[in-house]
Order: structure tokens, then sequence, then C-alpha cells
């Protein structure tokens, strides 16, 4: 309900070209835009139960809810220009497995599947949206919290993340366009975008949004590791381990789009529901989902342009 606008208005979105050419290729196996926007609504939803699968089976939460995967639907909900299937949302998919494999390695001994399977992962959603090259060592942070990182797990870590670049190159070189994919790939100019600036004050307010739920996930910090168990601590200090890669990550090219900040939607959406769950009234977050829900429409359809 919340992606409606994005069905009924089928506009060509802004896409940061040069930054993705993954999306030229999406571009020309699905070239309906209305087919797009509705493969990036079944993403989000499909994205939203992973996370609450993630949260339930590692008890990130207290409490069996589903508020995690809500809270990550809205996030990539509130604004117009992040509701297209844009490769930063395609690539949250691949990024969701790589650290649910991370988190699968706490105290368990032959774990070298769930090592070498996060590098490949991490290195996929760094192919498909080259901001994510930041995660290559957020998933190196990642993996030596949750344990001891050996040397030779961390060569295996390092495997996984070869695999797919290899394999790339190796296609593309067999294919004779090696030169031209693999320098499309790489092509990144690093410095801040200004195309990430907001035009509008709807997009002002999304920006604004965006910085205090990350203030209030820093300030609550201390809240969401009280009376947890360590393992699930490690967890949460990864969560803000993968805001602040996102956040280096708008250094990484100067050719960003507002849709970037979609990298902070999971670690924010999992981090923020623990706030909604400490809340003692539950009409007060019921009211909290409503006021979110009825802020989208109003600057989905533009109903108040200030």
């Amino acid at each position: 309900m919340v992606r409606i606008e994005s069905l009924l208005h089928a506009d060509q979105p802004t896409y940061a070209s040069d930054i993705s050419p993954f999306i030229a290729w999406t571009n020309e196996i699905i070239p309906s835009l209305l087919v797009q926007n509705l493969l990036a609504c079944i993403l989000v939803f499909l994205q939203a139960v992973y996370i609450n699968k993630i949260v339930i089976k590692h008890r990130i939460n207290v409490q069996i809810t589903l508020w995690p995967g809500l809270v990550y639907i809205l996030l990539c909900s509130i604004v117009p220009q992040c509701t297209y299937l844009s490769a930063v949302l395609i690539a949250n998919l691949f990024i969701l497995v790589a650290f649910s494999d991370i988190f699968k390695i706490y105290k368990r001994p032959f774990a070298i599947k769930f090592i070498f399977n996060s590098g490949i992962f991490i290195s996929i959603s760094a192919m498909i949206y080259p901001p994510y090259i930041a995660y290559l060592l957020t998933g190196f942070i990642g993996l030596s919290i949750i344990r001891s990182f050996k040397t030779k797990e961390m060569l295996q870590y390092l495997s996984g993340i070869l695999v797919p670049f290899m394999l790339f190159g190796s296609w593309t070189f067999y294919c004779g366009t090696f030169q031209e994919k693999m320098v499309g790939l790489v092509k990144v100019k690093f410095g801040f975008s200004s195309d990430i600036m907001p035009i509008d004050t709807n997009g002002y307010i999304f920006i604004g949004l965006i910085f205090l739920f990350i203030i209030i996930a820093i300030f609550s910090y201390n809240s969401y590791s009280m009376k947890k168990r360590i393992q699930v601590q490690k967890k949460i200090n990864i969560l803000f381990w993968m805001i602040l890669s996102a956040l280096i990550a708008l250094f990484i090219s100067d050719s960003l789009s507002i849709d970037h900040l979609l990298m902070l939607s999971a670690p924010l959406g999992i981090l923020l529901s623990m706030n909604l769950l400490k809340i003692k009234s539950a009409i007060f977050s019921e009211l909290i989902h409503l006021g979110i829900i009825i802020l989208i429409f109003v600057l989905h359809f533009e109903i108040l342009i200030l």
C-alpha cells in the first residue's frame, strides 16, 4: 500500500548510470517501468520477511515480532525516489544474506561455508552497487567481532570476495567485452555527490528523518544491549558498523542519488524496531506507525509541498 504511487505513476526514475552498469542491463531485460516497480515491491516485501527471520532466529529482539520488517518497508518507501527497482535495493538482498551468514558463525567450530559465503555475497552486492565495497571491511570487522578471527578464516573470507570478480572477469573475457564491462564496473570517482542533496522540502524531510533515526539509534545503544546475551550484543554492534559503513560510502562516489540512503534501511529497521517494542503503550506504537504511513502518502502524492 505504501508503494502504490510507484505503480500508479511509473515515471522514469533518475539513475546514477555511471555508478551501476547493472541497472543498464536490468533495463534491457525488463524495459517496462511498471514491471520494474512491481518487482521492487515484491523484493522489498521478501527482504522484510528475511529481516524478520534473521531477528527471530538470532533473538536480537526479546519478543517475537514483525516490527523489524515493517520498519524496513517504511524506510524503503518514505520518498518516491526510493520506490523503483534500484541497484542498491537489489544489492540489499545480498547484504542481508551475507550478514545472516556472519551471524551464524558464533561458536560454530566448522564455519568455513558461512565465512566463504559472506565474502561472496558482499562482493556480489558491491558489483551490483559499487558503494557497497565499503562493506568488504565491515564484513571483516563483523567476523572479528563475532569470534576470534584466525588467519585461515581470513583467507577464506578473502577467497569468497575474489570469486565473483574472477567469474565475472572470465565471462566478459570469453565474450570479448572484458575491457568494456570491467571498466564500467570499477568506474567510480571518489567524492561527495551533490545529487544526493534534496531539491525540495519533501526531500529535506526524508534526509532529516533518516538522520533523526540514526541519532535515536545511537542514543539507544545501551538500551539495545541491556540484559542481552553476549552473542546478541555482538550482533547489535555489527548493525552499528553497517550504519557507519553506509555513511562512509557517501564519499565513495560523486554520482550518488538519494536512494543511496537505502543502505541504512536494514540496520535501522532492526534497531528502531527495538525502540518501538520498548514503548509500553501498544496504541502509541501503532500511532507512530500510522503517522509514518500518512507522511508517506503526503510525500508520494505531493498533498503538501512546502
